[in-house]
């Protein structure tokens, strides 16, 4: 067996060097790239599970959906990283780098073992490298299940390869099976996988045999878990409104959507129009990509049914986007560049095979041919490497990244969505609530953005549009505790206690583990008087959420109210542990001090405040300074 690089093959060593410089400064840009909030903040920034790398963290990485989301080697990795750099974003963006660029050795070996030329591997690779769809993954940290799955899925048809090569040796048929379910543990995309492993068979020319079946049995079970996940969030529904040939307008649409973006590689977006947002243009243009994959499948199989390569290379595109291009409805039809992942290796395969071919064969004795192939390819490598480069740049930040999609795309209400939630953030209420009402104008029924305008009516006081709009998001979408939640705070504010407590009692009924509702009805229970209640409410929050300073410091509050200071004060200082700068907590744990006749307890946090450049009250003082 040869191997990829060796000692007496400097060209063929140059040429892996050469693509891994281009590919690093390709991507440079997105070490100094910010988290988004397109799941980031849902996968990393905000996402307890990753804060911990004890044993019985780890067995619930594995043993249950995350985000409703079965990726357990994913959220490890990110969890590796938050133990030692925390949340410094330039270590998930390397991290990603890192395994981009083992990808593209992988594809150079793949592609070599394949086809035995160099050339072909050459031009696959650095294509997979660097072209502009490949950005996605690559530069957006909660696409790591991509480039990490991919990274194994290459492994697994490597070692399959070295299977079928040497008499079907044993040790590479378990070692691809093993690389298989942890590609599977990456990401559900690899089930197709197995289908994959058939495909290598039929290009050697190789029967198939029985010893394929685990890796069958293996994405049966992996497709299950995905679907059951999946239906946690409605993402499947049993009254789908689209028929079945809707489905199959989808997945015409969506393959040669990709072959389009592969070829032109403009207006690409984070975010693309879903069905029902291209309009009146729909029926038209998915009625035309199936007239259109017609054409071209009739000609494959016409012209090509000798050709393993073209028939290789176009069912691995096939196959492994299969999962994605919405056949069967999973999640919203939208396609996006991360999805090309891997399954644009069989497209670049087959442009490799063909300049090959054009180079060596058809005009080898036309150097002018080969010349102008040599400058045409060049051309279209530093075209792309120009697009990919300034790509990886809108990436830097939300607002960049949603102002870029709606620049390109402005009929896409997530993205209207999604930039109101940073204007909101940032205190740019009217902006946001604009951003809102647009997304809606989009899609009427788009349950976030009237949750989300709500939250911006309640930051400027105006509570009853605020419960107008969580109440449609409620009827939108009956199971939404969220909007359960802020409604519930939304009567708080307007000191409709009951019909608060009514709302908190749904959101904590839908989600039994949501910490924040039992805050807002420990906080009702705390002002009713009933103070059982509320101990019980803070005690369960902090149980689902142990860094909960507030729920520490009201805690705290009610023991120092019923006498009880040493609970009090240890809530505090578990508060003051969390949040070293918690200015409240510090001011309730002197007073309790003082209660406590802890003179000089009382006088450090009163420093402490000082120290923190908090003005305290003067007539805490005053008590203290007699007390001396």
């Amino acid at each position: 067996m040869k191997k990829i690089v060796s000692g007496n093959n400097n060209p063929n060593l140059l040429s892996v060097c050469c693509i891994l410089v281009i590919t690093i400064i390709v991507f440079l840009p997105a070490i100094n790239n910010d988290f988004v909030n397109l799941d980031d903040n849902l996968l990393v920034t905000e996402n307890k599970i990753i804060t911990s790398l004890s044993l019985t963290n780890i067995k619930n990485l594995f043993t249950s959906f995350q985000v409703s989301l079965y990726h357990p080697l994913v959220f490890l990795s990110y969890a590796i990283e938050y133990k030692f750099f925390g949340l410094n974003p330039q270590v998930y963006h390397i991290t990603n780098i890192i395994l981009h660029l083992i990808n593209t050795l992988l594809i150079y070996w793949l592609i070599y073992l394949l086809c035995d030329k160099y050339s072909v591997s050459f031009i696959v690779s650095i294509l997979f490298a660097i072209h502009p769809l490949h950005v996605e993954p690559v530069a957006w940290v909660s696409s790591r299940k991509d480039v990490l799955y991919a990274c194994f899925f290459l492994l697994s048809c490597i070692s399959y390869i070295y299977y079928t090569k040497n008499n079907r040796k044993s040790e590479y048929y378990f070692l691809s099976l093993l690389l298989f379910i942890l590609s599977v543990l990456s990401k559900p995309m690899a089930i197709s996988l197995p289908i994959v492993l058939l495909l290598f068979d039929y290009y050697y020319n190789k029967k198939s045999n029985k010893n394929i079946l685990p890796f069958f049995l293996i994405a049966i079970l992996f497709s299950i878990i995905a679907i059951i996940g999946q239906k946690s969030i409605s993402n499947i529904k049993s009254g789908q409104s689209y028929t079945l040939f809707d489905n199959i307008l989808n997945a015409s649409y969506n393959l040669l959507f990709y072959i389009q973006k592969m070829v032109v590689p403009i207006k690409l977006s984070c975010m693309y129009p879903s069905p029902d947002e291209l309009g009146e243009e729909r029926t038209t243009i998915f009625l035309i990509s199936l007239i259109v994959l017609i054409f071209i499948t009739s000609i494959i199989f016409l012209f090509g049914k000798n050709n393993r390569k073209l028939i290789f290379g176009l069912l691995f595109y096939i196959i492994t986007i299969l999962p994605v291009i919405h056949l069967i409805p999973v999640g919203q039809a939208i396609p996006a560049d991360r999805y090309t992942y891997i399954p644009l290796t069989g497209l670049f395969y087959l442009s490799g095979e063909f300049i090959y071919f054009l180079y060596y064969y058809k005009y080898r004795r036309l150097k002018i041919i080969n010349w102008f192939l040599i400058f045409i390819f060049i051309t279209v490598i530093s075209v792309f490497s120009f697009i990919s480069y300034n790509r990886t740049k809108i990436w830097r930040n939300s607002l960049i990244l949603w102002n870029n999609v709606i620049r390109n795309y402005p009929n896409v209400a997530i993205a209207y969505n999604d930039r109101g939630v940073l204007y909101n953030q940032s205190g740019d209420y009217m902006n946001a609530i604009a951003d809102y009402a647009k997304a809606i104008e989009i899609n009427p029924k788009y349950p976030d953005a009237y949750n989300n305008r709500g939250l911006s009516y309640a930051n400027i006081g105006k509570y009853e549009d605020a419960i107008t709009d969580y109440t449609t998001a409620i009827q939108i979408n009956n199971k939404y505790a969220h909007a359960y939640n802020n409604r519930g705070i939304a009567y708080f504010n307007l000191k409709d206690y009951d019909n608060a407590l009514t709302d908190f009692n749904k959101a904590i009924q839908l989600k039994s583990d949501y910490a924040e509702a039992y805050y807002n009805r420990g906080l009702v229970y705390d002002i009713k008087g009933e103070y059982e209640k509320a101990i019980i409410d803070y005690s369960t929050a902090i149980k689902y959420n142990p860094l909960y300073t507030d729920a520490y410091n009201n805690r705290g509050l009610i023991y120092v109210n019923m006498r009880e200071y040493d609970k009090g004060i240890e809530d505090y200082t578990h508060a003051i542990d969390i949040n070293p700068k918690f200015a409240g907590a510090y001011i309730n744990r002197a007073v309790a001090y003082y209660l406590k006749n802890e003179y000089n307890k009382s006088w450090d946090d009163v420093h402490r405040l000082q120290n923190l450049g908090v003005k305290v009250n003067p007539e805490l003082i005053k008590l203290l300074e007699k007390k001396k």
